[in-house]
């Protein structure tokens, strides 16, 4: 199987993701005005409390799979494998559900929401995350293109259905549930026929399976992560219950919006990161560390700066696009929003740092990290939603916080195994986001203090425009915001030129 350039499967990657964030504003700007501020919020707080059970049951598991099966193919057994111990996973979070129901424990896991409601969300985040699993399986095998192609045609298709479900029935979170089955099940059938179609699945489920020895290596591999997804599936589970306790499921909406709003800033960069960890686990499989470093000097930062172009210029036009997408019953998450919009800037290098220590199997130092750092995570949820009780904007202040010392230390690590100066990353870090906030700044004031725009969605428009071209100019006098040199960017824009003469 002939595997496509990794520039090509990039690309097909983000033009995927630029038609899902399109889709996803859309989602944004109506699913939080349909349901409201408590409904969504109990949605969200579902999502969260499955997301991280399934995490912790997971226990890096998903990880190891995927760089286990990129490093060699042929292993099918690996699929029918992770697809018995998904099982094993639905089984038992739907055992804690129902045993902790019978005994009227579950209020206090999962409080002020009906049982019937809790039950749905446990089947979408297994689905949610199930979809991932067939994600990986699809990048392992370098079927980007397909399979993006294929989600793009899906993802239309859905928000279709999904307006059809909110303007001509009844819409509520059930509803919203029932939409979402549909479009995940749906989608895992279409990829089940395009894997079979390229014979992926073949002999899978005929294959004698090692049972023993493929729990042992995947418990080798995983025995570390076990007190690393159990401390995070801890300190996240106590983040969202002391919001929901707290503040109430409204607070939690705002959690949820502002996170949905701010996700879309990592549009560009998770359009690479899975990408390049497989490269990461292909080199390392090869001995070429030279290689692992070239990559991660070559994308880290450029993805960074991407993420924080972004991420800046909706952290100071917060207030706009909360007026653009919902309405008044969310105006108080505007604050909350100006936090939040920042926690993707570190997301790239949360998965480009972390996929190092799965491509090379260091996960043992991982949980060593974790350890250090869950503890302080508890301390600043306790310390910023219950003594301050800053609600949502509490849990945004100690998301950037953690997410910046967490992401930090790794990469400490990671110099020293891919044998890198680290002060190149760390000041990086820091004079990147201050070139976008600069820029941002004028872009804001000049349209709101000077023009005094009355529309919102003009102001974000014509403020996005100028901060843009703000971002051209200076990027070609400062090439070092985006790890690139001005012979790079000329080469570039000669063969932008010829291509264009040749049209």
């Amino acid at each position: 199987m002939q595997e496509a350039s990794l520039k090509k499967r990039y690309l097909i990657k983000l033009f995927t993701n630029i038609i899902v964030g399109i889709v996803n504003v859309i989602l944004i700007s109506i699913v939080p005005k349909a349901l409201g501020p408590v409904a969504y919020g109990q949605f969200i707080y579902l999502q969260e409390f499955f997301t991280q059970a399934i995490g912790l049951l997971d226990m890096g598991s998903s990880m190891a799979f995927f760089t286990k099966l990129s490093a060699r193919h042929e292993r099918k057994e690996l699929i029918a494998f992770y697809f018995l111990y998904a099982f094993f996973i639905l089984c038992l979070i739907v055992g804690f559900v129902y045993v902790n129901h019978i005994l009227g424990f579950i209020n206090y896991f999962i409080p002020s929401i009906s049982i019937e409601y809790i039950y749905m969300g446990l089947v979408f985040s297994f689905f949610t995350w199930f979809t991932q699993i067939f994600i990986k399986i699809s990048d392992a095998y370098a079927l980007t293109v397909s399979v993006e192609l294929i989600k793009i045609g899906h993802k239309i298709i859905s928000l279709l259905l999904l307006l059809f479900f909110i303007y001509q029935l009844a819409f509520d979170i059930e509803l919203y549930y029932y939409f979402n089955y549909i479009s995940l099940v749906s989608f895992l059938f279409i990829l089940s026929w395009l894997f079979v179609k390229k014979k992926i699945f073949k002999g899978m489920f005929g294959i004698r399976l090692p049972i023993i020895n493929l729990i042992k290596e995947f418990v080798v591999y995983c025995h570390p992560l076990v007190i690393y997804s159990t401390i995070w599936m801890v300190s996240g589970f106590i983040d969202i219950w002391l919001l929901q306790k707290q503040a109430g499921s409204e607070q939690t909406g705002f959690y949820g919006l502002s996170y949905s709003i701010a996700a879309m800033c990592f549009l560009f960069t998770n359009s690479m990161t899975s990408l390049i960890i497989r490269e990461f686990s292909k080199f390392y499989e090869q001995k070429k560390i030279d290689n692992m470093r070239k990559l991660f000097f070559r994308y880290t930062p450029m993805l960074y700066s991407i993420s924080a172009y972004f991420a800046v210029f909706i952290s100071f036009q917060s207030e706009n696009v909360l007026m653009i997408f919902v309405d008044e019953n969310f105006k108080n998450a505007f604050m909350v929003l100006v936090v939040m919009a920042f926690y993707p800037i570190h997301q790239t290098y949360g998965q480009l740092s972390g996929s190092i220590f799965y491509a090379t199997g260091n996960t043992n130092l991982l949980k060593n990290i974790t350890l250090f750092i869950a503890p302080i995570s508890i301390v600043l949820a306790f310390l910023f939603i219950y003594i301050l009780d800053l609600g949502a904007l509490g849990l945004a202040c100690k998301m950037i916080i953690i997410q910046f010392l967490g992401v930090n230390i790794q990469l400490y690590f990671n110099s020293k195994v891919l044998k890198f100066n680290i002060k190149y990353f760390i000041c990086h870090q820091i004079y990147s986001v201050a070139f976008f906030v600069c820029l941002a700044f004028i872009a804001s004031f000049i349209f709101s203090n000077i023009f005094s725009l009355k529309s919102s969605l003009l102001e974000f428009l014509l403020s996005g425009f100028f901060y843009t071209v703000l971002v051209i100019i200076f990027s070609y006098i400062f090439p070092q915001i985006f790890a690139i040199s001005k012979d790079e960017i000329r080469v570039n824009l000669i063969k932008v030129k010829q291509y264009v003469i040749k049209k």
